[in-house]
């Protein structure tokens, strides 16, 4: 039925827009570069961002807390404060605040001692639920996204194969949290923001479009960077030259998507199956006895092949000015680096956070050799 509706949908809707999934080509040619990256410091449970502070510390986000960490690999690691959610997306102002996205709260701005400073909880009359992510403009100014009308963060999963329609935002407001207003509406967990190296455009990624949007800070004009990419694209950091940085949750396959079309399916798999063993994206690649399995990535010999469809992965990209991708490092199915939030440039340096796999890694130096 789903292939009959396809053939009704391109006879009657010859110019609706198709998401087939793009090769893995180019500058996203697979190799295993993510692979060399150095593991900084003991594990951290489930980290989902990074931030750098004013004050030379590297705050990360894990479960309701903020770590800071300082130390030559910022091995050394203190609480620096515990909110009233799951903590998400980090950023840092000029005056020395960090501002965190709190699932069911808001976004939350913490002062240099890790006390509440301030609070934006709602936009428009409405709850901010699912903060995502959020930036800062060289002027102050601060954006934020709000995944999901229907969700929270720790949901993402559900959010995906729910397959509902868009109910994201991109919200603005000023350096003291005040003035909110939301600037784009109807986006597909909108888990990447960040202003472009010239300061006129907010750059957003959308994970369940798998699109990259610009949207102008002077009006209401968009446009689309990258309409169609191979994963599902998380949260976006500047580095250097009008350079950005964008991290993936995971790569995108045939089979979740035939299954997000099959909503008769996909809905009794939702109501009857723990969410661990849905077929869909996971963050973390390590191989469940019983989770589902396409025949490709069954081990043989003890060994799982890298090119064997991927339930989880790792992958970050290094874009242009432009929004094109310059170099990419990969965790593939075999690897040990999967379900990468966040990727930032710390000097001279570019750290990544491993989800999946519960560490804070430096991704090697230089651009390497792409492999096949």
């Amino acid at each position: 039925m789903s292939l009959l509706g396809d053939i009704i949908d391109r006879v009657l809707s010859p110019n609706r827009e198709i998401h087939g999934i793009p090769v893995l080509d180019g500058a996203f040619s697979p190799n295993q570069r993510l692979d060399q990256a150095r593991q900084l410091g003991d594990e951290i449970e489930r980290p989902d961002d990074i931030a750098l502070g004013q004050d030379g510390a590297l705050y990360v986000s894990t479960g309701n807390h903020v770590l800071r960490c300082t130390g030559d690999d910022f091995n050394t690691r203190t609480e620096f404060a515990t909110l009233d959610g799951p903590v998400g997306g980090l950023a840092c102002t000029p005056d020395g605040r960090l501002l965190a996205c709190v699932s069911g709260v808001g976004l939350v701005a913490l002062s240099p001692t890790g006390e509440i400073a301030g609070k934006l909880e709602s936009v428009g009359g409405e709850k901010i639920a699912c903060p995502l992510s959020v930036t800062v403009a060289p002027d102050g100014a601060i954006y934020l996204t709000d995944g999901s009308r229907n969700n929270r963060p720790e949901h993402w999963l559900t959010d995906l194969m729910q397959n509902r329609a868009p109910s994201g935002r991109l919200i603005a407001c000023n350096s003291s949290l005040g003035g909110a207003s939301a600037r784009a509406d109807k986006l597909a967990w909108p888990l990447g923001v960040v202003v472009s190296g010239d300061g006129k455009d907010v750059w957003v990624a959308e994970s369940w479009a798998h699109r990259l949007t610009a949207f102008s800070r002077a009006g209401d004009d968009r446009r689309v960077i990258v309409k169609n990419h191979t994963g599902y694209p998380a949260r976006l950091a500047r580095g250097e030259n009008g350079e950005v940085w964008m991290a993936f949750l995971a790569l995108r396959t045939q089979l979740t998507e035939f299954v997000l079309r099959e909503r008769a399916f996909c809905e009794e798999m939702m109501r009857t199956v723990p969410p661990e063993l849905w077929i869909g994206p996971a963050l973390d690649g390590r191989l469940n006895p019983r989770e589902p399995t396409q025949i490709g990535r069954i081990k043989k010999l003890g060994i799982q092949k890298p090119w064997a469809p991927p339930r989880s992965y790792g992958l970050v990209a290094r874009l242009d000015d432009r929004g094109a991708a310059t170099e990419t490092l990969h965790s593939r199915v075999d690897g040990r680096v999967h379900g990468i939030t966040a990727v930032r440039p710390v000097g001279s340096r570019v750290l990544a956070v491993s989800k999946g796999r519960d560490c804070l890694v430096e991704l090697p130096p230089g651009r390497g050799m792409q492999e096949g």
